[in-house]
């Protein structure tokens, strides 16, 4: 089942659970907003869970780092103890790689050898995680960013669309890269970099001003 369903990723994430051949009971509407997926029935309040449906693997469908983290502390509260791995099928991870739970994959992203994600690690279309890198907790890459070999994201780091990371840089914690940018020298926590080549112009909480660790209200 689909935890928080309020964001247009959902419908990305359900693809892969239909290619994958997966069936999915339902969803969690956590808040209010505007979106909510057509095919996805029921869609249930939070105090309206049916008892069952706790024992099944939830999947948390969003890509900011720090609404995934608050998200997957309030389903664990209300009582699910388990977050599927998914990987779509046209994506290739090899049999050295590991994936924490709740990590997504999307389609057509490519993981290199022996490298390692930690707990509800997104990774987005087409993006590639070079051999030997490490991404932390609730790490996210936008579609087709490309994190060369021996890579290190810190927890909550988030890599915009079409970016580059070159090869043994590290980013600190909450840090974010922007879309096409190209990073050649580790990335200090809590900072927004962007350009070619990416320089720090912000201090950030966070994507989306949402950091890792500080629980947010409302997370759709």
């Amino acid at each position: 089942m689909l935890y928080a369903v309020g964001s247009p990723f959902v419908e990305e994430v359900l693809e892969i659970l239909l290619r994958l051949g997966w069936q999915v009971r339902g969803g969690v509407a956590n808040v209010e907003t505007d979106y909510r997926p057509i095919d996805l029935a029921p869609l249930v309040g939070p105090d309206e869970i049916p008892v069952d449906w706790f024992s099944l693997p939830a999947v948390v469908a969003l890509v900011t780092p720090g609404h995934r983290w608050s998200v997957e502390q309030e389903a664990t509260e209300r009582g699910f103890r388990s977050f599927a791995t998914i990987a779509d099928p046209t994506a290739s991870v090899p049999s050295t790689a590991v994936l924490g739970q709740g990590t997504i994959i999307c389609a057509g992203a490519l993981v290199g050898a022996r490298a390692s994600l930690g707990r509800s690690v997104c990774v987005n279309k087409g993006a590639i995680v070079g051999h030997h890198s490490e991404l932390a907790d609730y790490a996210a890459l936008g579609p087709g960013a490309t994190l060369c070999g021996n890579v290190s994201l810190d927890v909550g780091v988030f890599v915009g669309a079409g970016a580059v990371v070159n090869h043994k840089i590290s980013i600190g914690a909450n840090a974010v890269v922007g879309s096409g940018s190209v990073v050649r020298r580790d990335v200090p926590a809590n900072t927004l970099v962007a350009g070619n080549p990416a320089a720090v112009i912000a201090e950030v909480a966070g994507y989306n001003d949402v950091g890792v660790g500080k629980p947010q209200a409302g997370a759709a």
